[in-house]
């Protein structure tokens, strides 16, 4: 859900800083502008039926924050210190129409939001809360961690990962443990990991070139 930086160097923007936990915008507000991040990781979400909150994304530098309805249907939160550049609508509109191939580039993040969505969807229908924290931490890794290193922070609280893959933070740091102990999770400062699950190394192992004593 990225878009490149000619986006920005094209379409007018402010940066704007937001503090951990503070709203960036809220259910049933206007939907007057886009963001893209640049800094630190959002959290989008709602409040269900029972009152329960529901977090139905992350957003993480490079990644674009925009609603296609003339209002928002989720709120949107910084999760850390977060530093994100705000198009309004308006000129985003001018932009894409005479830009054709950055209107194109909006149409698929929307598509690829949908189909992103969908399938997260059905992970917590079928997943068992193990593979949807395996995932999770595999998913995470991939998007946030330095090449090659794999030390990747984990900006979120537990209740955060928790409202997001449909389980209770209690179930979440019960399953934390438990990949630490097999091995495959190890901590790496107050807020990072690594994450190595067992199928992946044996297949690095796998690879290495036997060694005749």
């Amino acid at each position: 859900m990225k878009v490149g930086p000619e986006f920005l160097r094209t379409a007018p923007n402010r940066l704007q800083l937001f503090q951990r936990n503070t709203a960036i915008f809220h259910e049933g507000d206007r939907a007057e502008a886009v963001y893209v991040v640049q800094r630190g990781c959002v959290r989008l979400q709602f409040n269900s039926e029972d009152g329960q909150r529901e977090v139905i994304a992350f957003y993480f530098p490079g990644d674009v924050i925009f609603a296609l309805p003339e209002t928002h249907r989720a709120s949107a939160e910084a999760v850390s210190e977060t530093v994100l550049a705000k198009v309004s609508r308006a000129a985003l509109w001018e932009v894409a129409v005479a830009r054709p191939q950055i209107a194109r580039a909006l149409l698929a993040l929307a598509q690829e939001s949908l189909s992103v969505l969908a399938q997260h969807l059905g992970r917590l229908t079928h997943a068992t809360a193990l593979e949807r924290v395996t995932w999770f931490l595999g998913w995470l890794s991939e998007r946030t961690s330095a090449a090659g290193s794999g030390l990747f922070p984990v900006p979120m609280t537990r209740r955060d990962i928790a409202d997001y893959l449909g389980v209770a933070p209690e179930t979440v740091s019960r399953l934390f443990r438990r990949l630490e102990d097999r091995g495959e999770l190890r901590k790496a400062g107050s807020r990072c990991y690594v994450y190595r699950p067992r199928r992946a190394a044996a297949a690095r192992a796998s690879d290495t070139p036997a060694v005749a004593a």
